[in-house]
């Protein structure tokens, strides 16, 4: 609902020849609706892409408004004069792009129709005249240096100046015309999202004379706008949504402020011959004097089809496809390990194993991705897929260390199933004609106690040998004291490697076994001819045989 403008009784009847005068100087340009004439500006608010290089647009507006200028009496929402009580007008707007910056148009207004009760109490005996030109605009945007948008539908912010200036070509009784040249300077800001929606506000000055109407002051202003388009359809159907108005900058004292704001919104159709269709309809704030209770708009905008506005227009129309999905990837043997990851595609396999199928080369029951000794079986008492004891190259490996109690060659009872198992080994593989059992140190104690102590730790695990039924010719033993560690001796964990016991298999030979390699420990007398009378029961902590080494 309009503002209520205080006028008398006496006006409405008559007023006195001072009084017409002056009503008849006040009158000014009512036109709120503005449009704009390239293809992609959202009706009255710019986007910030100036059309392309040397490409053209042209086309009309034409828009509907009731009530554009209706004065109420003092006190009530009753129409007391329709001043401008309906327009019927249409735009003729053509518009051209240079070098991708800038844009600059023309729009010639007519009033085709208007219709009013009698003027005669603003002043002018009878109707207001039906059918004027209106002001000719001219219009330009510059696009802002780093914030133009190569392409319409590349996502991101975009920004312009703009600049209007409105020629006095129209009838200023008919409240078409300011009467003098007017200015419109103004900045647009806007951002363009992935899926094309396109978001801008526009805010800028209306430069114009000053007048006075029915106790309003109009003159100069600030202006603003907000729009939005939104894809329906894509390329093809688009909505848009817009907020358009202005307000004076000066108001007299106790006049209330004028916003003549219009609420818009639309539906465009960018048809594959190079015309832009658009209808909506929207209606005024009821805050101003000038602000229509409705207005109805249509518009068809032309660009040609070899102009680059035109292929830009299309692109946004019929954006490019995206690449094909890659085919889904294929698993014959249902494994769910797919593509170049399954190492054996038409076997099913675990994860774990690249999709083949889990093996056991040694048959112990702990798959070989498992197994740390694949070619070896585990045996009853070893773990992670390796035995207690196993022949390796000149070796026999064992499990885990031969553990003595601090400081002795007593073998802790914890250490007899490895040692057991390295007898078994030997057991079994009587074409190993000899091992040297050698026992290391670390670093700490003197060398000549390290010697003693490897070699008696040396002769017990030999003599645990003999007891478990080994033959004596088949068995000699060493002590090495520090001299061939394994690891620095500067961290418990690298001395615990040096502490050790090995079984080094000596190379097989024709004839009499040789002498056993001599002692590094010191003069050691060899020890007596030995025959094996039998696998016995070791102690809990087994002591070394007398004439062993």
């Amino acid at each position: 609902m309009k503002r209520s403008v205080v006028i008398a009784l006496g006006l409405v009847l008559g007023l006195v020849t001072a009084g017409l005068a002056s009503a008849q100087d006040a009158r000014f340009d009512i036109q709120s609706f503005r449009p704009l004439g390239a293809p992609r500006d959202l009706v009255l608010v710019n986007q910030s892409r100036p059309i392309s290089h040397l490409s053209i647009s042209g086309g009309a507006y034409l828009n509907f408004s009731l009530d554009p200028l209706v004065l109420v009496a003092a006190g009530t929402h009753s129409k007391a004069v329709s001043v401008v009580g309906n327009r019927l007008q249409l735009d003729v707007m053509a518009s051209v792009g240079l070098l991708d910056w800038v844009e600059v148009g023309l729009d010639m207004p007519l009033v085709l129709a208007q219709g009013s009760d009698n003027l005669e109490a603003i002043g002018t005996e009878g109707p207001v005249r039906s059918f004027t030109p209106g002001d000719l605009r001219l219009t330009s945007k510059v696009a802002i240096p780093g914030l133009l948008r190569v392409g319409d539908m590349t996502p991101g912010f975009g920004a312009a100046l703009t600049l209007g200036m409105s020629l006095p070509t129209g009838i200023q009784d008919a409240f078409a015309s300011d009467g003098t040249v007017t200015w419109n300077p103004g900045l647009v800001v806007d951002y363009r999202f992935e899926r094309g929606t396109l978001l801008s506000l526009n805010a800028g000055f209306w430069i114009r004379p000053e007048r006075q109407f029915a106790g309003v002051q109009w003159g100069n202003a600030g202006t603003f706008g907000l729009g939005a388009e939104v894809p329906i359809i894509r390329g093809t159907i688009t909505a848009l949504g817009l907020l358009s108005g202005s307000t004076p900058l000066d108001k007299l004292p106790d006049s209330p402020r004028q916003i003549p704001a219009e609420l818009l919104i639309g539906l465009r159709w960018y048809s594959s011959t190079g015309l832009t269709f658009t209808v909506g309809g929207g209606g005024g704030c009821g805050c101003s004097l000038t602000a229509p209770t409705l207005r109805m708009f249509t518009s068809i905008i032309w660009v040609p089809a070899k102009t680059r506005e035109y292929e830009m227009i299309e692109r946004f129309k019929d954006p490019p496809e995206p690449p094909p999905p890659p085919p889904p990837p294929v698993d014959p043997d249902g494994d769910s390990v797919i593509g170049e990851g399954d190492r054996c595609p038409n076997a099913a396999g675990p994860v774990e194993n690249g999709g083949c199928p889990d093996t056991d080369q040694d048959g112990d029951g702990v798959v070989d991705r498992l197994d740390r000794c694949p070619a070896h079986p585990t045996g009853a008492r070893g773990r992670d897929g390796c035995p207690l004891a196993r022949i390796e190259g000149n070796k026999i490996i064992i499990l885990d260390q031969v553990h003595f109690a601090t400081d002795q060659d007593v073998i802790l009872p914890e250490s007899f199933p490895i040692l057991e198992e390295v007898a078994d080994e030997l057991l079994k593989h009587l074409e190993i004609q000899r091992v040297l059992v050698e026992a290391h140190t670390d670093a700490r104690a003197s060398d000549s106690y390290n010697y003693d102590l490897s070699r008696r730790r040396a002769a017990s695990v030999m003599n645990f040998l003999l007891d478990s039924g080994i033959a004596v010719e088949r068995l000699c033993s060493a002590g090495f004291g520090r001299s061939r560690p394994l690891a620095a001796n500067d961290s418990e964990s690298n001395m615990a490697l040096n502490r050790r016991v090995e079984f080094t298999i000596q190379p097989p030979v024709d004839g009499p076994l040789p002498a056993c390699p001599p002692d590094p420990a010191a003069e050691q007398a060899q020890p007596p001819a030995r025959q094996t009378k039998g696998k016995r029961q070791p102690s809990e902590h087994y002591k070394p045989a007398p004439d062993a080494r």
